[in-house]
């Protein structure tokens, strides 16, 4: 019964989100207007004036009280919230009469993997994603009667109720999560092994969270338009949902990759699959995103380009998870049997961005920037940087879709691997990398050319000082690898030395050089943990491709690996139970200068339920490098298959990432602080 009441709240949120586009239709109709002009039957009521004052485009003051704005999206809110509880609760007592929960889960699947199944299968995930946009729009809601309604907050509030009825009519229609079946089998399927770790069940709860924020970009986006109201109070609303995304796109971008290398014993990080791009696509295009509105926030230029990055961050994502839902780039014949499930989400997504990009096809030309500035500005640098990124999304677009166009044209099924996104990307990646560089140092509007040299003689002398270090250590590397250190270097280095000069050599204002961090503000700060996290991530991942050791053998109890600078003594296999499969788990125990430093216990794990057979890596983050080990099936000589793997400098990898998101948690937390505490700080 409790599930009925979960579909139920789900039919109302469509409803409720139809209700709130239609409550708000006349300043839809009204913004519309203005942007496409008359029609010719208007044209008698126009000459006469007898049309409505608010279809003439005036625009009165903004609401004070802003009540009749927040209680649809808090209702929806609430009905979100109450269709959650309804799923968790029918994955938690195992109700089997509903074919999701006896397609992804089994009564001896532990308690916490039964709640976090609740959010992987598509209709799961299609209904955590309309909960999380129906908070977005609450909380946008909230904001806006903080700020005092406007008609342009209307209009988006009334986008944001199509978004939502859009989702929920595409969970209802694509993947029902609370369809019943006539006959209940006696137990699940149980969940997929590889879905059993705590990280990938917290993944797509974030990757959606960082989705709903972009819907309240497109929303504000759209809303403005037709007015070509893209001022600074446009970006200065949307600057937290802009963070607030981003964080939450690279928090998932981050888990993505650290399952990818820890979980599935596969020993790397990334590996353009469907899934990884779907995540990448809207991440690249929201960084973008961020350069380009925050110079519009101080100079009022880039508002077209601005525009078409905010829709497109939103249509990026919506798409990605298409893709991945519709499961077409999945081998054959299992796509051609599920490449319909998500229809609706498919018609939607025409719909909704058919009418965002021709709203902007239409209104592109009345936002003229009124200020110019040189070639020589940060301006132009974080122009070229948003569209070196927009290049690099589309890049990763096409490399993801081409098997699929290949597939209708001639019916060849082929696999857009790792080689082509490296070839593709890296003459994309090494300019922006360098460009990155100077950020920090460029100067509004206008700027010279030999300030800016002075400025980066440092951070050049000691990339070009690294890069012939490391070339002459290993002479025979690759020199791709040996470019992406000395890059890494280089904007290390530019990043922190323009901090330096900032907090060392500027005034002291009379208060000591904490006074002078304080002034700095959030967005400088948050954008040097940026930049110095993509420094020591490029840094890391570069290294540990140049230096990186593998031995693949078939070792005996006792038996001695020396890879590095680690011993690793191999003591043997147990069979032992677990909560729901069997495990042989391994034994090494890890040496350095002869004194033992871990243990480490890579698993080869048996799931009866599904009878699928997994391997779980053991790695040792060492201050040298990672280990990473993993054991196989018995060898003919009766030995047992173990690879081992030594990545050096690859905790850099994982520490540039955590940075990134650190600057971000920066920004959000700060601006959240000044806002209810008045200190005479500075929010950017």
């Amino acid at each position: 019964m409790i599930a009925e009441f979960g579909h139920f709240a789900l039919i109302l949120i469509l409803a409720l989100g139809t209700c709130q586009a239609v409550l708000f239709c006349p300043a839809l109709f009204r913004a519309s207007y203005r942007a496409l002009g008359p029609t010719p039957a208007m044209a008698p009521a126009i000459a006469s004036g007898s049309l409505p004052d608010g279809m003439t485009g005036t625009t009165g003051p903004a609401e004070t009280s802003g009540f009749g704005v927040w209680p649809l999206p808090f209702a929806m809110c609430v009905l979100a919230i109450i269709a959650e509880a309804a799923l968790i609760h029918s994955f938690i007592v195992s109700d089997f009469t509903l074919p999701v929960v006896a397609g992804y889960s089994h009564s001896s699947t532990p308690l916490i993997y039964r709640i976090g199944a609740a959010f992987i299968p598509d209709s799961g995930a299609m209904l955590f994603w309309v909960a999380t946009t129906t908070l977005a729009t609450l909380l946008f809601a909230l904001q806006s009667v903080a700020r005092g309604v406007t008609e342009q907050d209307r209009v988006a509030l009334g986008i944001l109720g199509i978004v939502v009825a859009l989702l929920a009519a595409a969970a209802i229609i694509d993947a029902d999560p609370f369809m019943r079946s006539g006959m209940a089998p006696l137990d699940g399927s149980g969940l997929d092994p590889e879905l059993q770790d705590i990280a990938g069940m917290i993944r797509g709860p974030i990757l959606y969270a960082g989705l709903a924020g972009l819907s309240v970009i497109f929303a504000v986006t759209f809303a403005a338009l037709p007015g070509a109201k893209l001022d600074r109070a446009w970006s200065e609303q949307l600057r937290p949902w802009a963070m607030v995304s981003w964080t939450f796109l690279g928090g998932a971008i981050a888990i993505s990759a650290y399952r990818a290398y820890t979980e599935q014993a596969w020993g790397n990080w990334w590996y353009w699959d469907t899934s990884e791009n779907a995540l990448l696509l809207p991440w690249l295009l929201t960084t973008a995103f961020v350069h380009c509105r925050a110079v519009l926030e101080k100079t009022d230029t880039l508002k077209p380009w601005t525009a078409l990055l905010a829709l497109s961050a939103f249509g990026a994502g919506w798409f990605g998870t298409f893709l991945v839902r519709s499961d077409l780039l999945g081998p054959l014949p299992t796509a051609l049997l599920s490449s319909g499930d998500s229809v609706a989400l498919l018609v939607g997504f025409c719909v909704l961005f058919a009418g965002a990009y021709f709203m902007f096809w239409r209104c592109a030309g009345g936002m003229i920037d009124n200020k110019d500035f040189s070639l020589i500005s940060r301006e132009s640098g974080m122009f070229l940087n948003s569209v070196m990124l927009s290049v690099a999304a589309a890049t990763v677009l096409i490399g993801t879709i081409y098997p699929l166009f290949l597939r209708w044209f001639d019916g060849d099924i082929i696999t857009v691997g790792p080689p082509f996104f490296v070839q593709a990307l890296i003459p994309i990646g090494l300019p922006l990398l360098f460009l990155m560089g100077f950020a920090p140092t460029l100067r509004w509007r206008n700027d010279e050319a030999w300030q800016i040299g002075r400025r980066m003689k440092l951070a050049a002398m000691m990339s070009l000082i690294v890069i012939l270090f490391v070339w002459m250590r290993f002479i025979n590397a690759s020199p791709l690898p040996l470019l992406g250190i000395g890059l890494a270097a280089w904007v290390f280095t530019a990043a922190l030395g323009d901090l330096w000069e900032r907090l060392w050599r500027q005034p002291d204002h009379g208060e000591g050089k904490y006074r002078n961090l304080q002034l700095l503000g959030p967005r400088y700060l948050s954008m040097t943990f940026a930049h110095i996290g993509i420094a020591i991530l490029i840094a890391g991942g570069s290294a540990s491709a140049i230096w990186e050791q593998q031995i693949s053998l078939s070792a005996r109890t006792g038996q001695s690996i020396q890879i590095g600078p680690y011993n690793l003594q191999y003591e043997g296999v147990a069979l032992l139970p677990g909560e729901n499969f069997a495990t042989r788990k391994a034994t090494f125990i890890v040496y350095r200068n002869a004194q033992p430093v871990a243990e480490l216990f890579p698993e080869v794990r048996y799931y009866p339920i599904r009878g699928i057979e997994t391997k779980e890596a053991d790695i040792w983050h060492g201050r040298d490098g990672d280990l990473h080990v993993s054991v196989g099936e018995r060898a003919e000589d009766g030995g047992r298959v173990v690879t081992v793997r030594f990545l050096p400098m690859m905790p850099w990898v994982w520490g540039g990432m955590l940075l990134m998101l650190i600057g971000g948690a920066i920004s959000i937390c700060t601006r959240i602080v000044l806002r209810y505490k008045k200190n005479g700080v500075p929010a950017s």
